[in-house]
């Protein structure tokens, strides 16, 4: 797993990377200032092509703890990742879309915890194109379009549970839905290494 210097501090940074897909820019920049204010050591990969976004996926042992990737997409199609010139290998598109499918053979991130804050990243088909070949620990996204400033709350309450209250990324995910204003609306899924689904339910 990716170890960044950092993490040999005196007081250690945790590794977080983020995906920035297109149109994802400025919820990555304000996702990296939250996580720094956290003590995380991030790193922005900032996506040109569908090849790139699929090398990341796919990057084996230099995986870091934690990825989210920050962009727009359905639940129905999976990531939007915009037009292309006709020189760049879009095969694995449908439209301007990335879809469950197509990612699935590629991901390959050992340990890792996947947060997407794409619309309809937490469908049964990407939880599933994600955890399915067991080398994920977790994988956690919205089965409807989130609100933008509740993802913020999430990410910001998720990982203070994982720093600071040494929470299992179950427990941060369960204690991180509680404090968005409506839970119920958010409707944030959990799928687990085996690719099994666990809907929050507010208790």
């Amino acid at each position: 797993m990716y170890a960044p210097i950092d993490t040999r501090f005196y007081h250690p940074l945790l590794p977080v990377n983020i995906v920035a897909l297109p149109n994802g820019t400025r919820e990555a920049h304000a996702l990296r200032t939250l996580l720094e204010e956290l003590l995380c050591v991030v790193t922005i990969h900032w996506i040109g092509t569908p090849t790139d976004f699929l090398t990341v996926l796919g990057q084996g042992d230099t995986a870091p703890r934690y990825l989210l990737i920050a962009g727009h997409g359905t639940a129905e199609e999976g990531y939007w990742l915009d037009r292309y010139a006709d020189f760049i290998d879009t095969s694995m598109l449908r439209g301007e879309y990335l879809p469950a499918e197509a990612i699935e053979p590629f991901v390959n991130l050992p340990g890792c915890t996947v947060i997407s804050t794409a619309c309809g990243g937490g469908s049964e088909a990407m939880g599933r194109a994600f955890t399915g070949n067991g080398t994920l620990n977790a994988y956690l996204g919205c089965r409807i379009g989130p609100d933008g400033t509740a993802m913020h709350v999430f990410v910001v309450n998720f990982f203070f549970n994982v720093l600071h209250k040494k929470l299992t990324d179950r427990d941060a995910w369960h204690k991180a839905m509680l404090a968005t204003d409506h839970p119920h609306i958010y409707q944030m899924s959990m799928y687990h290494t085996d690719g099994a689904e666990e809907r929050f339910e507010e208790r």
